[in-house]
């Protein structure tokens, strides 16, 4: 089969050539930590008073940027492949915990009968395939047809509060057949989405988790994260 790289469409064995992927900014646990909440170009940019760790693969700057826009708006779930599995690979040089569960942010209802899938929880079963986790869907809810791309850190952050809610059941499954107690004491759980920003969002999901489960560990997974202009990580590209 002739195929194609999905960045330079010149032919390829591989969705993304060897030539692409070598241009392609990856966080290195060995290099920035496995939690980059401890490493201060990242997380002095985003709001993290509610989770635990983070996890992130790359930069939210070409050509990831690309593979997350043709995720997210061009219907390419081979392009949410190739970022799964490179994540993978990230995981399994990682020293943090193993969650018990991966939580997709969830999208609005709207969005998703225009998008007919949610970019977060492809990641995830993607990333439960390979990792051997499962992934609860129905763990929070997200109502409205807002977006946040446009807002301010503080205006996405009272818009989150209003949008966001966990279900009813939430993660209460989970962890009753893990044999945890009902306040989530050695239960830990991964929030997974396509592009980090400013941390609102995970932040006040990661909030009401805490608040209902206040013993459970919150990781947060992300695909990508967007620097500010001046970032000293664009002098690492």
């Amino acid at each position: 089969m002739n195929l194609s790289c999905l960045l330079c469409y010149q032919a390829s064995p591989t969705p993304v050539c060897h030539w692409c992927e070598d241009d392609m900014f990856f966080f290195d646990a060995q290099v920035h930590g496995s939690n980059l909440l401890q490493y201060g170009p990242v997380a002095g940019h985003v709001k993290h008073s509610h989770y635990d760790a983070l996890t992130v693969l790359g930069l939210h700057a070409w050509p990831m940027s690309s593979l997350v826009h043709q995720l997210k708006f061009t219907h390419s779930l081979t392009a949410g492949k190739v970022l799964s599995n490179w994540f993978v690979l990230k995981k399994r040089q990682c020293t943090l915990t193993v969650p018990n569960v991966l939580l997709p942010v969830p999208i609005s209802a709207w969005r998703l009968s225009k998008r007919h899938y949610n970019q977060a929880t492809v990641l995830c079963e993607s990333l439960s395939r390979n990792l051997g986790i499962p992934v609860n869907q129905g763990w929070a809810k997200r109502r409205g047809f807002s977006v946040q791309h446009h807002l301010s850190k503080t205006a996405r952050a009272e818009n989150a509060k209003r949008v966001f809610s966990l279900t009813k059941p939430c993660i209460d499954k989970a962890i009753a057949n893990n044999g945890n107690d009902e306040l989530g004491t050695h239960f830990s759980v991964a929030i997974v989405d396509d592009v980090l920003t400013t941390g609102v969002t995970v932040n006040t999901l990661s909030k009401m988790l805490k608040q209902r489960y206040p013993n459970i560990h919150i990781q947060v997974w992300v695909a990508a994260f967007t620097p500010p202009p001046k970032s000293s990580l664009f002098q690492q590209t």
